[in-house]
């Protein structure tokens, strides 16, 4: 009987353990869905500079897999963005108009991924619109307080920036930091 009655208290302790830890873990889930819903809603506006910054730690890893580029810091992250620093050479087709859109988000507990595409936009005067597909898929990696630890970017970008970083490549190796990106302290 006492045998029988302790493994009914395990069995009973061992279940309500996992059923916390479930509901702790979905949770989590909850709050990275929340994060990232958040961080796509800033990036989609793309008005807000420092709001879009604070989602990242400072010492966030960024890879763009198809530019062939490793970043490892939050200011050469923002050095590669730079929209603080366009001016008006961004330009949305109207103001109210989302930069990209998310078609889907798939969460675990530390890990959003978002798929969708960009909008066409002005960029210089210049058009850039959907001939060339502008679709993206955004792997976001959260750390114990909801920031961005790691961030790897898919973007299908338009065939003049993929024969520059074709040729940056075969000239440098795809290790060099291209031209157009100034990582030099100076700008920290």
């Amino acid at each position: 009987m006492k045998i029988a009655f302790l493994s009914l208290f395990l069995l009973i302790t061992a279940l309500s353990c996992k059923e916390s830890l479930n509901k702790e873990n979905s949770t989590r889930q909850q709050q990275v869905e929340q994060k990232a819903l958040e961080f796509f809603a800033t990036f989609a506006d793309r008005s807000d500079w420092d709001q879009f910054c604070s989602f990242y730690r400072t010492d966030l890893e960024f890879d763009d897999i198809i530019l062939q580029l490793h970043l490892d810091s939050l200011w050469k992250f923002k050095r590669f963005y730079r929209w603080d620093e366009e001016g008006d050479r961004f330009e949305k087709l109207s103001p109210d108009q989302e930069h990209l859109t998310v078609h889907s988000l798939v969460v675990n507990d530390s890990i959003a991924v978002g798929k969708g595409h960009v909008n066409p936009f002005y960029y210089d005067g210049v058009l850039l619109d959907i001939d060339w597909g502008m679709e993206f898929t955004i792997w976001l990696h959260f750390d114990q307080d909801l920031k961005i630890m790691k961030q790897i970017d898919w973007f299908e970008y338009d065939p003049t920036v993929l024969q520059s970083m074709i040729e940056r490549c075969k000239e440098n190796g795809f290790e060099q930091t291209p031209d157009w990106l100034d990582l030099s302290e100076g700008n920290r």
